[in-house]
């Protein structure tokens, strides 16, 4: 009981924390450049900064169940922007916290960078990639980068990465998404920080199932090419690219964890607890492992209890809740939840 009580004051007094979260749902005017709006710049590598600037456009884009869905506007890449070297254009924005906290890689540590993005049909029909993280101050080297092609008629999307290489059957594909030109996509663009040296690597997340955890995902592809590691003396930075593809990106969201960044909630730490065990989608809880859950209101009086084989579905109102998770090894999560 003494265990319950203090994890339940734990939660209550952690409720006004915000999540580590940077988001960017390019609310300035419509029509306007993305560069120079809220912190974007053009890249300071000469041969990256030719052509023009993104445009903000009116309309938000929506993924089911993503925390950063049908907010704001969006950016629009030109697909006439970077079809030769001539006009190519990296527009960057550093990862900086509401509380100035900057993101930096950390072995051990894994980044998540999650937005939407709905291609036109007038996109290039090989590899551009469009979507990078920057690793230099100076210049536009890239730790992780994003392509995507589309077929000849225009309706089918591939997409492919790498940590920094270009070359045909270096990066990693993917099965094509056949009519996916002009829909909605979710993508997550992770990069994990491992012990050693020139071994970091990226995954990317395809139109994730947002009512399964991170562990269970299988549309993925992950980095095998070697390349230099991020610095961990540099704020993680990421790139919108024009080099061919036409695309309007929406709903930005970076941190440091599946949950908070995807879902919008944050685990913490109560008595024997650890996070990233608990998540929510809609009014389903969801866990890693099966066991024993126990939901309280911010009063700390007990709703539910059930056990569990990774899923709950609810009926509980919408709201704030704290929940307790014990696995059938005796191991206990915790996490503040909003059902909704």
């Amino acid at each position: 009981m003494k265990k319950t009580t203090l994890f339940l004051m734990m939660c209550i007094a952690s409720l006004g924390l915000s999540a580590q979260v940077f988001v960017e749902n390019f609310t300035g005017t419509p029509g306007s450049n993305v560069e120079g709006y809220n912190g974007w710049y053009v890249s300071a590598k000469a041969a990256d900064a030719l052509g023009v600037s993104p445009v903000i456009a009116e309309g938000a884009l929506f993924y089911n169940n993503y925390y950063g869905s049908n907010i704001g506007n969006v950016a629009v890449l030109d697909s006439a922007i970077g079809v030769t070297s001539a006009n190519q254009r990296i527009s960057t924005h550093s990862i900086i916290f509401a509380n100035a906290d900057t993101l930096k890689p950390i072995a051990g540590q894994k980044i998540y960078a999650a937005f939407m993005v709905n291609f036109s049909s007038h996109s290039y029909r090989s590899y551009r990639d469009f979507f990078t993280y920057e690793g230099s101050t100076t210049s536009s080297s890239t730790r992780g980068r994003l392509f995507a092609k589309l077929n000849t008629a225009g309706t089918d999307v591939t997409f492919a990465i790498s940590k920094n290489s270009s070359t045909a059957g270096v990066y990693i594909e993917s099965q094509p998404l056949v009519n996916g030109v002009g829909v909605n996509h979710l993508l997550v663009f992770t990069y994990e920080g491992v012990d050693g040296t020139d071994n970091d690597y990226n995954t990317l997340y395809i139109d994730p199932d947002l009512t399964l955890p991170e562990a269970q995902q299988t549309n993925k592809l992950v980095t095998t090419d070697v390349a230099t590691d991020y610095s961990a003396s540099i704020t993680m930075r990421i790139n919108l690219r024009q080099r061919g593809t036409g695309a309007q990106i929406g709903g930005i969201r970076v941190g440091r964890s599946w949950n908070e960044v995807l879902l919008g909630t944050t685990a913490i730490k109560g008595i024997q607890a650890d996070n990233g065990q608990i998540f929510v989608s809609g009014k389903s809880i969801l866990t890693n492992a099966a066991g024993k859950l126990s939901i309280y209101n911010i009063r700390g009086m007990e709703v539910m209890t059930s056990t569990t084989e990774g899923k709950i579905d609810t009926q509980l109102n919408n709201g704030l809740y704290l929940v307790r998770f014990v696995d059938k090894n005796g191991k206990t999560s915790s996490a503040k939840v909003v059902l909704n």
